[in-house]
């Protein structure tokens, strides 16, 4: 029974330590946008800020997600090659789309580059680069999408999902609009790296479990003798 408790013990100890990663979305759907993956109608640069109120602690982003508006469903991606940044900013959700855009710097992240991942059960998946961490007590998270390629633009453009005054907002290099609006986001987070004290412990536990199984063998030998 005991060699059963601490096998269970450290079994739940690696499924927490290892657990797959999750999605956190930012936004509700409620009106949809073509600008920036399916119009050209935005410019050469689009930007986007999310509340860190909508995150509750620090996260390793992997995979950003977008989703296809229902409200106006089908239509094409856009051509071309497109940049993506993610960085922290102190500009406030509410006044962000009437503010200046920002040229990517020293402090952006290019999280993605090449052409738009094709559209799977309703969702734009850009899988990144690289992970990049992001701490909410840091700021708002801001996403820079950036792209040279004008020279086409679509009659039936994707549509997808976006949120009226919510915790997003968004702007673009077209022009400065109070658009009150911005992308629903899902941000797919990597499973964080167990700690140290978590190691330790699954250590003892599987420690525990072979020494248990050590001396019940050892038991089992000198009853048989």
């Amino acid at each position: 029974m005991r060699l059963f408790l601490r096998a269970a013990v450290a079994a739940t100890i690696l499924a927490a330590a290892f657990s797959p990663a999750q999605a956190l979305v930012v936004g509700t759907a409620d009106t949809a946008s073509s600008i920036p993956f399916g119009s050209t109608f935005g410019g050469y640069t689009f930007q986007q800020v999310y509340s860190s109120s909508s995150f509750g602690s620090s996260i390793n982003i992997n995979e950003i997600t977008f989703y296809e508006s229902t409200q106006y469903a089908g239509g094409s991606l856009r051509t071309g090659t497109f940049d993506i940044y993610l960085s922290t900013t102190n500009e406030a959700v509410a006044t962000f789309d009437t503010g200046s855009i920002t040229v990517p710097n020293g402090s952006f992240t290019k999280v993605f580059s090449g052409s738009l991942p094709q559209l799977s059960s309703g969702q734009l998946n850009f899988n990144l680069l690289s992970s990049f961490l992001y701490n909410p007590s840091q700021g708002n998270l801001e996403l820079t999408v950036v792209t040279n390629d004008l020279l086409s633009d679509y009659n039936n453009p994707l549509y997808l999902a976006a949120d009226n005054n919510g915790p997003v907002n968004f702007r673009d290099s077209a022009y400065p609009y109070d658009f009150n609006q911005g992308l629903v986001t899902g941000f797919n987070t990597v499973a964080a790296v167990p700690e140290p004290s978590t190691w330790a412990m699954m250590i003892l536990g599987f420690a525990g479990v072979g020494f248990m199984a050590y001396r019940r063998k050892n038991a089992m030998a000198l009853n048989a003798a």
